[in-house]
């Protein structure tokens, strides 16, 4: 009997060869199923209602795939581990390959090596590249129906900047630095600014404005008319200096937060991180969580990929004549189950039944359990 295998043996490479096909079909059913209703039968009313043109319709639903292909590739990896570890078992290759010595926890390393690798392109495409191409494509719908494209905070712009100093007993505590705040936006200027500078120990500066505008050329912004106030340590104004025009260096991130926080589908990791310190100041709970859980399920939803290759493989691996329709219908059942289970959950974490993240991983978490008891009973 072998003891021992290689971490990539012929039987690996056999049996990543089995997910290849399944996977491909899965992937290409399940994401033009989910588009076609998430999607396409909208752009093609507004087509026929003479709202857009066919051009137009065709940019949206390529700008909206990689969106529906984040719900695929999940799908896909199911459909693929079931319908390869059915097959092996239906051929009783399963059996024959355990009596040589693979362990059924051996034999799914090819999926869970598979699962990991579709996981971290689904993280790429669901935090680099869903957020800019949706936002795109309901800005040319906006545009093509003739409608205002204003997708942005048009008042009380707050925004604070925290950095980490070392008090004298050597500990590191989190201080405001910098704290921006602009009554209107129309977006591209800010008016009526109020900017509170802190980043020199000894002295703050308190800047007011009529209006801001970021340059990205000077990656800074152009404030126009206003005053700036240097305050001692000891609170006592120090000067006083009016200006018409003056460069503040202040990072990007107020613009971000006044035209990338509306829509929390349009919305990447690092414009989350943006968003929620700017709502440390508010009393907005509810908003802080749901953002919360969008930030987790920028995590949550590729691991799905690793569960659901888990889960697969797990069935797969029971004695059983299974053919590829009944694999389908399993997965879509595994796969309504699951989603069900994830909109419970995350709902209560949102409204804070549960925190958010434990309502965005709980999933996962039953997945890979299923997954565990049905191989110890598989044995």
């Amino acid at each position: 009997m072998l003891r021992s295998f290689p971490l990539f043996s012929l039987v690996d490479r056999y049996i990543m060869a089995q997910l290849v096909l399944p996977f491909l079909f899965g992937l290409g059913v399940f994401t033009s199923l989910s588009l076609s209703i998430g999607v396409l039968f909208d752009v093609m009313r507004k087509v026929v209602a003479n709202e857009i043109t066919w051009a137009i319709a065709g940019q949206v639903l390529v700008l909206r795939l990689p969106e529906y292909l984040v719900l695929g590739l999940p799908m896909a990896v199911l459909l693929g581990s079931l319908t390869a570890y059915s097959g092996l078992s239906s051929f009783s290759e399963i059996i024959a390959l355990r009596s040589a010595g693979f362990k059924p926890i051996r034999l799914m390393v090819p999926c869970i090596v598979a699962g990991l690798i579709v996981s971290v392109v689904t993280f790429g495409l669901n935090d680099l590249v869903v957020p800019t191409t949706t936002r795109q494509a309901s800005t040319l719908i906006q545009q093509a129906i003739g409608e205002d494209v204003n997708a942005f905070k048009e008042k009380n712009i707050i925004y604070p900047e925290y950095h980490r100093i070392k008090n004298e007993a050597g500990d590191r505590r989190e201080v405001l630095k910098t704290l921006f705040y602009a009554e209107q936006f129309d977006g591209e200027i800010m008016q009526r600014l109020t900017i509170l500078d802190r980043a020199d120990v000894d002295t703050s500066l308190v800047i007011t404005a009529n209006s801001a505008q970021w340059h990205p050329s000077s990656q800074g912004w152009q404030i126009q008319q206003g005053s700036i106030y240097q305050i001692d340590k000891n609170g006592s104004f120090n000067s006083i200096r009016q200006f018409e025009t003056e460069f503040l260096d202040i990072s990007e991130a107020p613009l971000v937060l006044a035209t990338r926080c509306q829509n929390v589908n349009e919305m990447s990791l690092d414009v989350i991180d943006l968003c929620l310190d700017s709502l440390k100041l508010s009393r907005n709970q509810k908003k802080i969580r749901t953002l919360q859980v969008t930030k987790q399920e920028k995590f949550a939803i590729p691991f799905v990929c690793v569960v659901f290759a888990v889960v697969g493989a797990a069935i797969g691996l029971r004695p059983q004549n299974a053919s590829r329709a009944t694999s389908v219908g399993l997965s879509v059942a595994i796969v309504f189950a699951y989603y069900l289970i994830s909109v419970i959950s995350t709902s209560m974490g949102v409204w804070g039944t549960v925190t958010p993240f434990v309502g965005t991983w709980l999933p996962n978490a039953l997945g890979l359990g299923a997954a565990a008891l049905i191989l110890w009973r598989t044995g």
